[in-house]
């Protein structure tokens, strides 16, 4: 495959598991096509045109040659220019490495990162929260993580990526849509009745397996395996935790427990105040159960999947649990 394949790829995987109809991710490119032709001359140049077709702001082709044919690739979940330095060693040593992927956003899909979580009013709208209610309590939250990326270094790696001749993409969305998608059909279909039934789905997942020999299994932050889960929601995607406020309106929407790879600390009580069963199923299990649906993908097209930097890698059949 080629390098811009690969993206494009990605693109169309994601927007596949997109929580999102068609017809609403077309309106979302049709928006940034419609400010696009507002622009002036100056600001068009400055303009980032894979908004135009592709509604994930978090992945990225970084650096590289669309046309550059690719036929092994390094996947992994943090990307730096550690990384990137493996990579040329490993070439050094006779190891065909013809692009990295990474997972988190790096370079210009960091800066643009804040806006993917508008994608969770969707999420939480179709579980029930009032539209007018989920954009409110949103808002803020969105503004708190751009005033957190703002000041970061996002080229750092990128730059490593250009001296070394590697090239190097971001797939941070589109994996999470996946693998989103996946866990959640899996608990819609065995309907878990308790918590510990929630973990005992999760457990059934071979990256949960492997990380619970690594001593990093799913837990139940607010709640108690013993209680019974009520509706169960899966929130993968939507770029990094949500505001904490979203507990109470998901609770007042019917949702009785809460599956996330992370959260902060202000969300415990928050989540204890609305009566929310919150578990967490573990980050770089839960990255890696999207990467490897995409990663199956790309070798099912004959590219070798090298897997780093976290990543758990899975292989899986045709027919998977899940979908």
């Amino acid at each position: 495959m080629k390098l811009g394949e690969i993206y494009r790829l990605a693109v169309q995987a994601g927007m596949a598991a997109d929580i999102r109809t068609k017809a609403e991710l077309q309106a979302e490119l049709g928006s940034q096509q419609d400010r696009f032709d507002k622009l002036d001359k100056k600001s068009k140049e400055r303009f980032d045109r894979d908004l135009l077709w592709n509604p994930y702001h978090d992945s990225r082709l970084l650096f590289g040659e669309e046309g550059k044919e690719v036929g092994s690739v390094l996947f992994g979940i943090d990307v730096s220019p550690g990384e990137v330095l493996l990579a040329d060693r490993l070439r050094e040593k006779g190891q065909a490495v013809d692009a990295v992927i990474g997972h988190h956003p790096l370079g210009k899909a960091r800066g643009l990162f804040p806006e993917v979580l508008h994608v969770q009013e969707d999420m939480y709208h179709a579980y029930g929260v009032p539209i007018n209610v989920i954009e409110d309590i949103m808002a803020p939250r969105v503004k708190e993580i751009m005033r957190a990326v703002h000041p970061a270094n996002f080229d750092q790696p990128v730059d490593a990526a250009r001296l070394l001749n590697v090239p190097l993409m971001c797939l941070h969305s589109p994996c999470d849509m996946m693998g989103q998608r996946f866990v959640q059909r899996l608990m819609d279909r065995e309907e878990p009745r308790k918590v510990s039934d929630v973990i005992d789905v999760l457990m059934e997942l071979p990256e949960q397996d492997l990380a619970a020999r690594r001593n990093n299994a799913p837990e139940v932050f607010v709640g108690d395996r013993g209680r019974k889960a009520g509706k169960v929601l899966v929130k993968f995607a939507g770029g990094t935790a949500g505001p904490k406020e979203m507990y109470d309106a998901l609770s007042k929407a019917g949702v009785g427990t809460v599956v996330c790879m992370h959260v902060p600390d202000n969300h415990i009580e928050e989540a204890r105040k609305a009566h929310v069963n919150v578990v967490i199923s573990g980050h770089m299990a839960s990255d890696s159960i999207g990467i490897n649906l995409f990663a199956d993908v790309l070798e099912g097209r004959g590219v070798r999947v090298e897997p780093f930097s976290g990543l758990l890698r899975v292989r899986r059949g045709k027919r998977v649990k899940g979908e």
